[in-house]
């Protein structure tokens, strides 16, 4: 007898199939999460699968997502925060343990996002049955066999995951900033990284990304910084 479809049911599936069709190739062998694993992999980002479901008219919504740590750029984060709450103590009533969470990933992206080149999107898988999910997993599979497979792979060393954020300005969200000073230093190095961030005038920006800008210039990079 087969599980009723819901949400809790179909990521469960997904989380199965994707370990029993991928594992040896692509994930480790955690059988309750989907976390991405390579030899070939020369970073230390942690790269996890999430499966999101979203219940409509009766069907789900269903998307694969990648999301991307890494300590490097959580620490930084957790500094700038600390610092930004004593430069403007008000900000504390918008941080909430939601945000506090996703600022600490360095990158959440959408397989649909990926294959589509980040331009437009993939079409709505919907999830009524038992068959739509076979083909759900299956296009997951494919993925990993195509497009989105290639994209992952260019996070696994440093100088091909700078130039995927060189070619994608959207990627990293509000925190873009710290997160390509992050990636920046990592592959060329502090003073690289110090007078990129030295060359932007956030002059006019919205408040925190101005603030990270300045963060970067004059606690990271300024005179009497500690230097890595």
């Amino acid at each position: 007898m087969t599980d009723m479809l819901d949400a809790k049911t179909i990521r469960r599936r997904v989380v199965e199939e994707l370990h029993a069709r991928l594992g040896e190739r692509w994930l480790k062998p955690d059988g309750a999460k989907l976390l991405i694993a390579s030899t070939d992999n020369l970073t230390d980002f942690s790269v996890e699968l999430e499966c999101y479901t979203d219940r409509r008219y009766g069907e789900y919504d269903c998307s694969l997502v990648a999301v991307f740590t890494w300590k490097k750029f959580a620490k930084s984060d957790k500094d700038f925060f600390a610092w930004y709450e004593i430069k403007d103590p008000s900000s504390t009533q918008f941080r909430t343990q939601s945000s506090r969470r996703l600022s600490k990933s360095f990158l959440r992206v959408g397989f649909d996002a990926i294959d589509g080149d980040f331009v437009r999107g993939r079409g709505t898988f919907w999830v009524a049955n038992e068959a739509d999910l076979a083909m759900f997993v299956t296009q997951c599979v494919n993925d990993f066999d195509g497009k989105v497979g290639a994209w992952i792979r260019r996070w696994f060393t440093w100088a091909s995951a700078l130039d995927v954020m060189d070619g994608n300005s959207q990627l990293c969200g509000a925190w873009r900033d710290t997160a390509y000073f992050c990636l920046l230093e990592q592959a060329h190095g502090r003073e690289a990284a110090c007078k990129w961030i030295g060359g932007i005038d956030a002059t006019g920006w919205p408040g925190l990304l101005a603030a990270r800008v300045e963060y970067l210039q004059s606690q990271v990079c300024g005179a009497g910084a500690a230097q890595a």
